[in-house]
Formats: C-alpha cells, sequence, structure tokens
C-alpha cells in the first residue's frame, strides 16, 4: 500500500507559509490565512503560478479547442445538476443537500468587505477573461 508523506500542516501549508510570510509581519505567524490575505496572494505581482484551485479558469480549459455543450455555475448548482442528470436520462438521482448559507449574497457581501475597493479591482481584473466566459459582471459595485 503506498502511503503519502504527510507534509507540516497539509498540502497547501507550504502555500500558507509563503503567504504569512509576505503579508504578515515576524512576529504574527499564527492562525489560518485570512481572505483579505489570500487575495493580496493572487493579485500580487510577485505570484507567478497559481494552483489549479484558483487557476484562471480560461488557461485550465482550453475553451477555444473544447465545444462545451453544458456550463453551469455555482450560483444555481442544484437546478444545473437536475438538468444534466435529467438530460443523461437519470432522474431518480438524490441530490446532497446544499447549504445556501454560503451561497447567499449577503455572506458573500460581508467577505468582500474584508477588501479594499482597489484590491477588489486588482483580483477582477485578475480574473477578468473569466467573468467574460461565464457571463459574470465585472462591475465591482455588485459585489
Amino acid at each position: 500500500m503506498l502511503r503519502r508523506k504527510v507534509v507540516k500542516g497539509g498540502p497547501y501549508w507550504p502555500i500558507a507559509s509563503r503567504i504569512k510570510e509576505r503579508y504578515r509581519n515576524s512576529t504574527q505567524q499564527d492562525g489560518p490565512v485570512t481572505f483579505k490575505e489570500f487575495v493580496q496572494y493572487l493579485i500580487d505581482p510577485r505570484t507567478r503560478r497559481f494552483d489549479v484551485h484558483w487557476q484562471q479558469f480560461h488557461e485550465m480549459c482550453q475553451p477555444c479547442r473544447i465545444r462545451y455543450d453544458f456550463i453551469g455555475h455555482y450560483e444555481t448548482l442544484a437546478q444545473d445538476t437536475r438538468y444534466v442528470l435529467s438530460r443523461l436520462g437519470i432522474d431518480n438521482v438524490p441530490l446532497p443537500s446544499f447549504n445556501a448559507k454560503y451561497n447567499s449574497s449577503h455572506h458573500v457581501a460581508e467577505i468582500f468587505a474584508q477588501l479594499t475597493e482597489n484590491e477588489i479591482q486588482r483580483l477582477v481584473d485578475v480574473y477578468r477573461l473569466d467573468f467574460a466566459l461565464f457571463g459574470y459582471s465585472t462591475n465591482i459595485s455588485e459585489f
């Protein structure tokens, strides 16, 4: 049986450490990375590579080479899932419950309130092509 070597603090420990080193003073390295620190990392010109979980989608999926049949959105995940399953002829599959708490616009507004307008604008700039690709507004007053 293969065993995976456990890195101190998990697979994202090296990235978390780098973020803390960049955006915290040297005496405050404890605690998890905050959303604001993570955004600072994403918009920092020194950040060269993105992990697959936050990589710009247009750089991963090759949208010009693949003809997609369906593009779903996180906001409509339950409806999109039912639609795709229905198209596949799989109508009676129980779906896991979806926690709307983390999808509410109020929750998103609370998270983005931690950022300055400049940070939000720079984050939008990083993902601008993805916003266009999936039909999202880049007007930061809507965040």
